[in-house]
């Protein structure tokens, strides 16, 4: 099976999409990609998986996979990474989960800002790209029209649902300004976040840092212009091959000492200043939700049903401003993969982990978790 190409049904457009055909590639690992409009995907993977959601990754023998992160650990499981994206050393994993946390679900709040708040600078190449799934199934350019109107309508109305008014947005924008300074930075001397070779982190980055940020025209225009290394390692990322000619010396490997860039101390600090606060809100929003709910059983979906993925929206401050934002308990899915491998650590070493993360002011993260673990069970998120 393993030679046989995998479906990956998604779109140029969507973030998820962009980090699982990134690491595909990567991996040299032969696939296929559909839009979510192809009926293959309407009428069997949607009923299978529940809701409208993508990517999602077919087998040869009709096995699904939905979920970035799912994905690449079934991949990696199975046999079919060339190489894994998880550091073996323990400073080095916890970090590029660390980063994988911050980069796929820290930076939605930018991606979506920098895509609908410039509707009228982005519009025309955003039309043209949510086309494409119409215009894959034969739709006349009328109905398109029509579709779009609605569909992209509903997804600009989530700028206040996340938080982006016209107070907040200059705070997201510093904030992510800031990033791609510290980002820009590290990229000219390294060609990943950890060194010579992609780790999970690129891959988390790489979502929002792509598909949203990197392919629109108001966001892409500005990082090629603040934050050409940046733009670069998007190529890089989405390359074949390691992609590394300005780094002729660079081995396609991470150092051997359990060690990681200094450079990337700058962006761990940004991570602590600008998305810990939210991380803590969420927990702590999601353990009042909890305790209000009174005994929910296990394998309950997180918002009841399947296609609710929110619990309710919290508040948190943002460069001095309140923002109030959905509570998605996905996020604390992914910050658990954080405190599950520091807690597995010998005690010895968490010491010295722990000691890395106070100099960036992440500490707190390492033990951060809500009352109730959230798992994922038959492609959703439910309650351990």
């Amino acid at each position: 099976m393993q030679n046989q190409p995998l479906t990956l049904f998604g779109a140029p457009v969507g973030l998820w999409t962009g980090k699982i055909r990134s690491y595909l590639r990567k991996q040299g690992i032969p696939f296929v990609e559909r839009l979510p409009s192809d009926p293959v995907f309407q009428g069997e993977v949607m009923p299978a998986v529940k809701r409208f959601i993508n990517p999602v990754i077919r087998f040869a023998d009709g096995m699904l996979v939905q979920d970035t992160a799912d994905i690449i650990d079934y991949l990696e499981r199975k046999g079919y990474a060339r190489f894994s994206v998880y550091p073996q050393q323990p400073l080095q994993r916890i970090v590029a989960l660390t980063l994988d946390l911050f980069g796929g679900e820290g930076q939605v709040r930018a991606a979506m800002h920098y895509r609908w708040s410039y509707r009228d600078y982005n519009d025309t190449f955003l039309r043209h790209e949510f086309g494409l799934a119409f215009r894959a199934v034969g739709l006349p350019q009328a109905a398109i029209d029509q579709q779009l109107d609605g569909f992209m309508g509903y997804l600009n109305a989530y700028l206040p649902k996340l938080g982006i008014t016209p107070t907040s947005a200059p705070a997201v924008e510093a904030a992510y300004g800031d990033l791609l300074a510290a980002l820009d930075a590290h990229f000219r001397v390294q060609p990943y976040l950890l060194g010579g070779r992609p780790t999970v982190a690129d891959f988390g980055f790489i979502a929002n840092l792509f598909a949203h940020l990197g392919r629109d025209p108001y966001p892409a225009d500005m990082m090629k212009r603040k934050a050409p290394s940046v733009f670069r390692w998007t190529e890089r990322m989405m390359a074949n091959d390691p992609d590394t000619p300005e780094f002729p010396n660079c081995a396609f490997a991470l150092p051997e000492a359990d060690e990681v860039p200094a450079t990337i101390g700058p962006v761990l600090r940004l991570m602590a200043q600008d998305y810990l606060p939210e991380l803590k809100m969420a927990v702590a929003y999601t353990d009042a939700w909890l305790a209000q709910q009174g005994d929910i059983a296990s394998g309950t979906p997180v918002g009841g049903k399947p296609k609710v993925r929110n619990i309710g929206q919290g508040r948190f401050h943002l460069r001095g401003v309140e923002l109030e934002t959905l509570v998605w308990p996905y996020s604390l899915y992914m910050l658990q993969r954080v405190t599950d491998a520091y807690e597995k650590l010998d005690p010895q070493q968490q010491p010295v982990i722990h000691d890395y993360f106070a100099s960036t002011g992440l500490e707190d993260l390492l033990t951060l978790r809500a009352t109730r673990r959230v798992e994922r069970r038959d492609h959703i998120e439910i309650w351990a």
